[in-house]
């Protein structure tokens, strides 16, 4: 999807971007602390008794038979936000029959939080608010590059889904400076599943719509997130080949002039100089790792 042809609302691109991502739903729980296990997405609409059209965020139903509704907040909560998360229970817990907990997943508040209205029979019902921010993004960047740098990634590694999260969470870098560090991670990754990586990708180029200022910073992340997960493994193996052919070692002329084919390779694939220089580092690095084992 490219910047200018987003017709929509982008205080809503949230909202779209964690609905897309239902695969990571129950690490997105687990993450901000919110109990349940997630095994069904219900509707979002329905009409109140004032024949209003209103529309959740979020609905889910839990292993423990109850209802879930997250509503995700990119401003400050408004006594509004609280009354219509008081109409959505109410609604909820008359379709259902169910019990349901209510929570406001802010990625702008510093602090997680409760809010409170008048319920029945003069109880008081509580909203809980989340935020991303309680959240390190260097913590959760540095814990995905060592369980990497291990090989400890793969199809069952839930830590995977922290590319999507870690945009929103606390950090001194800009949201949009996260989003080029998650899809630079996730481009290194080869050990898992590359439909996964590729949707991960594809929905941080979603959510960059919002966050890029200009429609060429958005496009330097549209080309980055087009670049194939295996190249820096790719790469490896012909630098390997350069620098060893079959044991002997070839002529430093031969090597640099072998090593611009391959960097005009990756140029001609539209990746930046930058990110070239980057992969061929890497792949070096991988090379010295091997020759020193």
């Amino acid at each position: 999807m490219r910047k200018e042809k987003y017709a929509g609302d982008k205080d809503k691109i949230e909202d779209k971007y964690f609905k897309e991502s239902i695969p990571g739903l129950n690490r997105l729980l687990k993450v901000l602390g919110i109990p349940g296990e997630v095994v069904g997405i219900l509707p979002t609409e329905y009409q109140n008794y004032r024949n209003e059209t209103k529309r959740m965020d979020l609905v889910l139903k839990l292993k423990s038979k109850e209802t879930l509704n997250l509503e995700f907040k990119s401003s400050y909560i408004k006594k509004e936000d609280v009354i219509n998360s008081l109409d959505y229970a109410s609604y909820l817990r008359i379709k259902y029959n169910r019990k349901t907990n209510s929570y406001f997943i802010s990625t702008v508040k510093k602090k997680d939080g409760e809010y409170f209205d008048e319920w029945h029979n003069d109880d008081k019902y509580c909203i809980q608010l989340k935020t991303f921010k309680e959240h390190n993004a260097k913590e959760s960047l540095n814990n995905l590059k060592e369980l990497l740098k291990n090989n400890e990634l793969d199809d069952d590694s839930e830590e995977v889904d922290d590319l999507l999260l870690i945009p929103f969470m606390e950090s001194d870098k800009l949201p949009k400076e996260l989003i080029v560090e998650c899809i630079r991670l996730a481009n290194q990754i080869t050990t898992v599943d590359q439909n996964k990586i590729n949707d991960i990708k594809n929905l941080l180029k979603f959510l960059a719509i919002k966050f890029t200022d200009t429609y060429e910073e958005f496009e330097e992340i549209e080309r980055l997130a087009k670049m194939e997960g295996g190249m820096i493994e790719n790469t490896v193996k012909q630098m390997r080949r350069i620098y060893t052919n079959e044991g002997i070692q070839l002529e430093r002329q031969k090597q640099d002039r072998k090593l611009e084919i391959i960097k005009r390779e990756l140029k001609e694939k539209g990746i930046q100089e930058k990110d070239i220089d980057e992969i061929t580092k890497k792949a070096e690095q991988e090379i010295q790792k091997t020759k020193n084992r």
